[in-house]
């Protein structure tokens, strides 16, 4: 049986980590002690890793696959972090790496985003995704760019719930849990690398898919606003697709 360590066991790693650990022996960090017994439960194989704690590395880093998903806001220094994972001696030896990334990485212009695009000039919506790209996709086997992060307890207009939200004609990127997840197993299996955009094919307005999630989930509308001069920027996640990839979820509408 292979092993696959994933970094960063949070809302999507802990789902990846369910459904692989039929076939992997998968090892998993956790940045306290919090759910080490859970996981323990569950057949994982905890290890502690955060800023402070780096200790675990070298057993994270004994594996197959590495999958690293990290949400850059957690860190005071993302990128420090990540470099000391990509600098360890282990890190060559692993058959294939992982890395989520962002469509933040694009910055905010009104145009259709595919990977090809390269005029970055560090001027991206993030450019904490950006500075972590250029460290580590010399040593990264597959960078998936995943749009905003949806499905099961997350709901797209839910926290805005009787808020104001002004960009209501902005359409939005998205991607359910459940197609990274496939994604990711699609692409190893195929042996596939390269970067890829993970994006429905769907881009509702804000004001479209907030209102109709709030009258299909019962709670409070938006307060919506006009705002001028915004840019609508689309994510387009079809290269996945061109290799044999089909998006469970290709509308927001229909996401669960």
């Amino acid at each position: 049986m292979k092993t696959f360590s994933i970094l960063g066991t949070g809302w999507l790693g802990y789902a990846l980590a369910l459904e692989l650990k039929e076939k992997y022996k998968v090892k998993v960090s956790i940045k306290d002690e919090k759910k080490k017994n859970k996981f323990i439960e569950e057949g994982l194989v905890p290890f502690l890793l955060n800023e402070e704690s780096l200790d675990s590395l070298d057993d994270l880093l004994e594996t197959d696959y590495l999958f690293i998903n990290f949400p850059p806001s957690k860190f005071k220094n993302y990128t420090a972090f990540l470099n000391k994972i990509y600098s360890h001696e282990k890190i060559k030896n692993i058959e294939k790496i992982i890395f989520i990334s962002s469509t933040s990485i694009y910055p905010d212009l009104d145009l259709v985003f595919t990977e090809e695009f390269s005029s970055f000039n560090s001027n991206s919506k993030s450019p904490k995704v950006y500075d972590a790209e250029v460290l580590v996709k010399d040593k990264t086997d597959l960078i998936l760019r995943a749009s905003g992060l949806m499905g099961y307890n997350r709901i797209a207009g839910k926290r805005s719930s009787s808020k104001v939200v002004k960009d209501k004609d902005i359409k939005i990127n998205y991607v359910h849990r459940d197609d990274v997840i496939s994604a990711t197993i699609f692409l190893i299996a195929n042996n596939i690398n390269g970067i890829f955009n993970l994006s429905v094919e769907k881009h509702p307005t804000k004001e479209e898919i907030y209102l109709f999630n709030s009258k299909k989930y019962g709670f409070e509308k938006s307060i919506f606003k006009d705002e001028k001069g915004l840019k609508n920027r689309i994510i387009d996640g079809s290269k996945i697709e061109h290799l044999g990839f089909k998006y469970k979820y290709s509308n927001p509408f229909d996401f669960i």
